[in-house]
């Protein structure tokens, strides 16, 4: 990662390079832990085998027409569980494509964000990533013997509203 030297990545503690084919280049060691992967595992994957979305390629496509992109998405660690994160992609004049993510801890924000979209072409989306926020939370507190009850009520009301919503669209 050293000969990376992109002002918009410094400090970023999640960060990873892909070729146009999608096929991871170069990450942080971050990255690894984050996925579960080695690092030489990984630079044998593409974007594809660690995502959730089956809508990549589409999305690829798009980042590169526009140079750059942000939002949210959940990617699949390497037991198969999901991990929302927060996206900043780039594409440089050297031809670098590179992104820093950032782990959403706090189920509530993409939980919220699910509830007060209005645009039904994002909906869909930030659904996948208020679910995958809230189960990862779910599994979390399940390994919780002092976990209020009331967290436990509050993530189960969450799941059961966002399969509300998913099912009304």
């Amino acid at each position: 990662m050293l000969s990376h030297a992109h002002p918009e990545l410094q400090g970023a503690e999640y960060v990873v390079f892909a070729d146009p084919d999608r096929r991871y280049t170069d990450c942080s060691e971050a990255v690894c832990l984050l996925l579960g992967y080695s690092r030489a595992e990984l630079l044998r994957m593409r974007i594809d085998d660690v995502s959730y979305s089956a809508d990549v390629a589409k999305r690829f496509e798009q980042f590169v027409r526009l140079g750059a992109d942000d939002g949210e998405f959940v990617l699949r660690h390497k037991n198969g569980s999901p991990i929302p994160i927060h996206y900043q992609s780039f594409i440089f004049a050297d031809g670098c494509h590179a992104a820093a993510w950032s782990p959403i801890t706090d189920w509530r924000e993409p939980y919220l964000a699910a509830l007060l979209e209005l645009d039904q072409a994002k909906l869909n989306q930030r659904i996948e990533v208020a679910l995958a926020a809230v189960q990862r939370q779910t599994r979390e507190l399940n390994t919780d013997s002092t976990a209020s009850p009331l967290d436990r009520q509050a993530l189960r009301d969450a799941f059961t509203a966002l399969q509300a919503l998913q099912r009304s669209r």
